[in-house]
Order: structure tokens, then C-alpha cells, then sequence
């Protein structure tokens, strides 16, 4: 069961290459997408999140064109970004209703054990403006996580959280993997361990 293909994908820069004929399938399990800062790892990932359009090469989630079917194959996916899209005011519960209502997913039975395992259900009132980026990631990944998308994207999700919600996060990654594919950027050693993710390098 193929869940990610990229196919012949090329990003450029004033000319500059940062990555050219890049292809890769992934069925269900852990991606860590790994290199050195400014190898292009967070652009992939928006590529692939239909957050930058394609330059060069095919995406395929789920089966589904990202350029010709782009509903259907964002419909398959979970974006998690490193800094948080909630606008100031929106409170956590919001910011998760409108995360949910957009992809037009009326229940979400991971979310209570995802925000108990995070430790943001005392956040839950609190306005993003007056949260720790730390507590805004976990809500960020909460979103993602409890959604029933069979890919889910992560950019540095391990960034800025406490020791217990990284062992949540792992553990979420580990259950799953069997039936989803995470694929997510990361200087983390330890996190792509516990993880038994797959590695793919960028130069």
C-alpha cells in the first residue's frame, strides 16, 4: 500500500537547485527526514503538503494527484508545520474546531486521549496569544495527529515539547505506524530511534 510517492521532484532558488529528480514511495510507517539546516528539508514538506506548488516532479497521497486531484490528496493528509498557524486570539478548543470543521471531520475519537497524553487539557480556554510555544505545539500536533488522515506531515514536531509529551508523541507514532505513515523532519536521534523510523537524507 503506497501512501506517498514522490516522483522526479525538483525545487529551485534563483537559479540554484536545492534539491532535483528526488523520488521516493512510502507505505504505512516512520519517514525521518534528516540534514543539515538549509537542505531543504521544511520546503519538501511543503511541497508535499501542497503549501508551495510543485516546480518539478509528481505527488501522489493516498493514491491522488497533488496537481490534478489537490482536494482529494489534501483530504489524505495532515499538516503539522513547526510554528503555529492559530490565529492570537482563537482559543486551543477553537483553534481544534476549525482544524476539524475544515477537513470536515465530525468526530475525533484520538483527540481526549492525545490531549491528556500532551497535557494541554488545563489550555484548553486559554487564547494562543497567552500560550508557550511548547503549548502551542502540542496543539498543533494534536490537531494533526487525531485527524484520520493516512499521512500526517511533521515539521521538527519534537521542537520546544516536554520530555512526557515526546514520549506521547512517540508512542502515538508507534501505535499507528502500522496502518498510517509519519513523515516528519528532525535533528532528533533519539526521537527517530524510539520511533524505529526509516531515514531519508537530504544533501
Amino acid at each position: 500500500m503506497n501512501l506517498l510517492v514522490a516522483d522526479g521532484l525538483g525545487v529551485a532558488f534563483s537559479g540554484l537547485a536545492l534539491f532535483r529528480g528526488l523520488s521516493f514511495t512510502y507505505g504505512p510507517g516512520a519517514v525521518a527526514l534528516m540534514g543539515e539546516n538549509g537542505a531543504g528539508k521544511s520546503t519538501l514538506l511543503n511541497v508535499l503538503a501542497g503549501v508551495q506548488p510543485l516546480q518539478e516532479g509528481r505527488v501522489l497521497v493516498d493514491g491522488h494527484d497533488l496537481a490534478t486531484a489537490p482536494q482529494e490528496a489534501r483530504r489524505a493528509l495532515a499538516w503539522v508545520p513547526d510554528e503555529s498557524v492559530a490565529y492570537e486570539f482563537m482559543t486551543g478548543d477553537e483553534f481544534l474546531r476549525m482544524v476539524f470543521a475544515l477537513r470536515g471531520q465530525t468526530a475525533a475519537p484520538a483527540l481526549p486521549g492525545l490531549i491528556e497524553g500532551f497535557g494541554i487539557a488545563p489550555h484548553r480556554g486559554k487564547r494562543f496569544g497567552q500560550m508557550s510555544l511548547g503549548t502551542r505545539k502540542k496543539f498543533m500536533l494534536a490537531s494533526g495527529l487525531a485527524s484520520r488522515a493516512p499521512v500526517v506531515l511533521m515539521d521538527e514536531p519534537t521542537n520546544g515539547i516536554d520530555a512526557e509529551a515526546k514520549s506521547h508523541l512517540v508512542e502515538t507514532i508507534r501505535q499507528d505506524s502500522a496502518s498510517r505513515l509519519f513523515f516528519f523532519s528532525t535533528h532528533d536521534q533519539e526521537a527517530v530511534a524510539r520511533c524505529g523510523a526509516q531515514v531519508l537524507r537530504l544533501a
